[in-house]
């Protein structure tokens, strides 16, 4: 089955990155292809064109519905389902899906028949899992940030079926309850657990894994527990995936083979083995209802159902069967799921294991082969973990080692137990529940311990997708059985996968990348050997800003080690509030800003005038504020230019408004022509004189606005102003990151705009 398995995966994936689904009419060669199954030399090219078609009819059902563009951003009337209990996302929002039945726009009842994320702003306000409401919300397409490394949200919605996203306005005469529908039993535990869950949060940490544990919900680990789980490589620990599914599985066969062995009768009539391979098989489908059915719960009851149903029908089952049946399966319910990363790290860990371990013999002792196999995985999953993710765990063997089997033998059937009785009796449900937290708070010390180690996490640059390949193949070569010899030669096949780093501007080039964050401004300019950053961009809660989702991320990805300078244009959060998250991956080697009592860093200098230095043949010169300049906010912003060898130069100029434009003309009128500009503020109608346009001249302007900004920015008379010099402009909000090389030749600036290099078929934005 590998074969005819690889060929349906490879089709299905293939469509993933297309930019457009295909048309009608080319559905109709699906018959002929059906067809040429029966010869022998078409049928793996059948196959793949299969894989290809069926993922697609697949994504044109799940496209439907889509949001008219004309709804965006106006409250409409919404009736639907809650499909889920709410979860806080910070102490005045909550979140939770709502299933749209249908939809009043003004013009009367349209049906809609999808799900949306939306937002509650008001806690006193309750929405309950499968209560039935009518709601006054305000909705727009599925829409985020888009950038080189950073997490693909637009992506992720529609992975999980999400059409729109939005907020409920607070409006009593329109949002009320209509009815409360029946839920499923396993819904309505899963509410009950999480109310206790919730209750008891602040008695250990360590509850919130147990409660990842338990019912699969991540959402109460702290930004402190992920640390440490990714720098020790753990983070399977807290996902329900094989290794719990196969242990509930294995641990429920076991009993039930006692047990039924001493029935007597029952035994000669229905053999203990059979019986108690279906009743595993229940129970890890009880297991992965409670855990929310995700990806990985699939694939793995998918193969322990194959496992024990093999064992029901007398038939064996090779791994490698088994595994390629449940990719097959799961592909033919959710070809979907090839867009998660989970889908592949799971699929390939189990893979790893069951080639390093099928026909293999040994004098090594248990203690051995536990190690060895570890050691194996973390160099078999770097490739993967480096692709997506950037950064993959030094010392993920030895956490693993220990964390693995306590765990797994003794944490995971303690919480399961607990959460069985808590059918029964809530008081003893609890009891073994803050058992099991208190048993992770003895491994805890353990992990966190190791993940304090220097260089405990290992990062680097996103792979070239050519270095790929012939890691996979070295690395197969390299765990072959022992006896083949020169086998760890293969090793120098992974080195390209480390060593082939992003190409880096030539000398006198300089590569400035305006950054998509939303309602706020982060640019990254590289030279040969330097690298800059203006602006961090947004906070938006204690947990998320854009210097840790975006910034970061996009210099790893980009193969930066250090950064060399931080300019922080002013104090406005949209321009600083990401500059701590950048710091502590990034500490720079010189801070510059305008706000120099904002800055925690002893080394912050003030942005004066006149300051000019060059990096690779690439000047760059400060041109405001003046040290004599009174004017202070948006107004003394730093403003930078930067010129290639070539003449050619971008302007970055921060949230200076009128004022400061008029210093410049006074001051530096003969250094502001450039030929990119990132527009003053944003595109607000109090920058952006005309004046200051006919100065600088630009052939390109770059807007940092946000999508469907509440500030309505880029204004319409800017536009016109800049329209009027014929400048090309763009918005980051549209075009997702921005990115311009200035070369040391003469050839014009070209813009590269991440979403037009990166489309797919599902964006819901069309790129202008």
């Amino acid at each position: 089955m590998l074969l005819p398995t690889a060929a349906f995966v490879a089709g299905v994936v293939v469509l993933q990155w297309c930019a457009a689904l295909p048309p009608l009419w080319a559905y109709t060669v699906a018959p002929l292809v059906l067809c040429s199954l029966i010869w022998r030399a078409a049928r793996l090219p059948a196959i793949f064109i299969l894989g290809y078609f069926w993922a697609a009819l697949f994504a044109e059902h799940a496209l439907d519905p889509a949001l008219a563009p004309a709804l965006e951003g106006k409250t409409v009337l919404v009736e639907g389902r809650v499909l889920e209990r709410p979860r806080p996302v910070t102490p005045r929002q909550l979140r939770f899906t709502f299933y749209i039945e249908r939809l009043d726009a003004g013009q009367g009842w349209t049906d809609f028949h999808g799900k949306a994320r939306l937002s509650l702003y008001n806690a006193d306000f309750k929405v309950a899992n499968g209560e039935r409401w009518q709601l006054a919300v305000r909705l727009k397409r599925p829409h985020g940030f888009s950038n080189p490394g950073g997490f693909d949200f637009e992506q992720w919605l529609f992975q999980q079926r999400i059409r729109a996203t939005g907020y409920v306005r607070l409006d009593r005469a329109r949002n009320r309850l209509l009815s409360v529908t029946r839920v499923s039993v396993i819904d309505r535990f899963r509410s009950r657990l999480m109310s206790v869950y919730e209750g008891m949060s602040a008695a250990s940490p360590s509850l919130a894994i147990i409660r990842a544990l338990t019912i699969g919900d991540r959402s109460a680990l702290s930004t402190s527990q992920w640390e440490v789980l990714r720098a020790t490589g753990t983070s399977h620990l807290v996902a329900i995936s094989g290794l719990h599914v196969s242990l509930v599985a294995g641990l429920v066969f076991w009993l039930t083979r006692i047990v039924w062995v001493r029935c007597g009768y029952l035994v000669e009539r229905y053999p203990a083995s059979k019986v108690a391979a279906v009743a595993a098989v229940l129970a890890a489908l009880v297991y992965a209802l409670l855990a929310g059915f995700g990806i990985p719960v699939r694939r793995a009851l998918i193969m322990v159902s194959v496992m024990m149903l093999s064992i029901v029908s007398d038939q064996g089952a090779s791994f490698s069967r088994a595994i390629a049946l449940a990719v097959v399966t799961i592909l033919l319910l959710d070809p979907l799921a090839v867009l998660s990363p989970g889908w592949w790290l799971s699929f390939w860990a189990v893979t790893v294991i069951a080639y390093c371990s099928s026909g293999r013999h040994g004098r090594r002792i248990f203690v051995q082969k536990w190690v060895y196999m570890h050691i194996v995985l973390a160099i078999s999953m770097l490739p993967l973990l480096l692709a997506f993710f950037q950064q993959a765990s030094v010392i993920a063997p030895l956490a693993n080692t220990l964390a693995v089997p306590c765990v797994g033998m003794i944490v995971v059937p303690v919480a399961l137990t607990g959460t069985l009785l808590f059918s029964i009796s809530e008081t003893v449900g609890v009891w073994l529940l803050q058992i099991a937290a208190s048993l992770m708070d003895l491994v805890w010390p353990w992990l966190n311990g190791l993940a304090g180690l220097e260089h405990a996490l290992w990062q680097q640059h996103q792979p070239v997708a050519w270095t790929l390949v012939p890691a996979f193949i070295g690395l197969a070569i390299c765990f072959m059985p022992r006896g083949i010899p020169g086998r760890w030669l293969a090793l120098l096949l992974v080195l390209p996968l480390i060593m082939v780093e992003p190409q880096r501007p030539g000398w006198g080039e300089a590569r400035v990348t305006l950054l998509d964050v939303g309602q706020g401004l982060a640019a990254v300019v590289q030279t040969q050997q330097h690298v800059l950053v203006y602006d961090a961009g947004p906070r938006f809660s204690d947990t998320f800003d854009t210097g840790a989702a975006v910034v970061v991320p996009f210099l790893r990805h980009s193969g930066v080690r250090t950064l060399d300078m931080l300019v922080v244009s002013h104090g406005d959060n949209d321009h600083i509030g990401g500059v701590a998250s950048l710091l502590a991956d990034y500490p720079a080697d010189e801070l510059l800003t305008s706000v120099t009592e904002k800055m925690s860093s002893t080394h912050a200098v003030h942005c004066w005038a006149n300051r000019s230095w060059v990096w690779e043949g690439v000047t760059f010169t400060l041109l405001h504020p003046e040290k004599d300049s009174r004017l202070r906010g948006n107004d003394a912003s730093c403003v930078l230019r930067i010129e290639s060898a070539g003449g050619h130069s971008v302007l970055l100029t921060g949230d200076i408004e009128a004022q400061a434009e008029q210093a410049l003309l006074r001051h530096s009128r003969p250094q502001l022509a450039a030929a990119v500009l990132v527009a003053p503020h944003h595109g607000s109608d109090t920058s952006s004189t005309p004046a200051f346009i006919g100065a600088v001249q630009p052939d390109v302007v770059l807007f940092p606005s946000g999508y469907r900004n509440r500030y309505g920015f880029p204004k319409p008379p800017v536009v016109e102003r800049y329209a009027d010099v014929h400048a090309e402009m763009y918005e980051t909000g549209l075009s997702g990151a921005l990115a311009v090389t200035l070369s040391s030749g003469d050839e014009k600036p070209a813009i590269r705009r991440f979403r037009e290099q990166r489309q797919r078929y599902w964006q819901a934005v069309n790129i202008p």
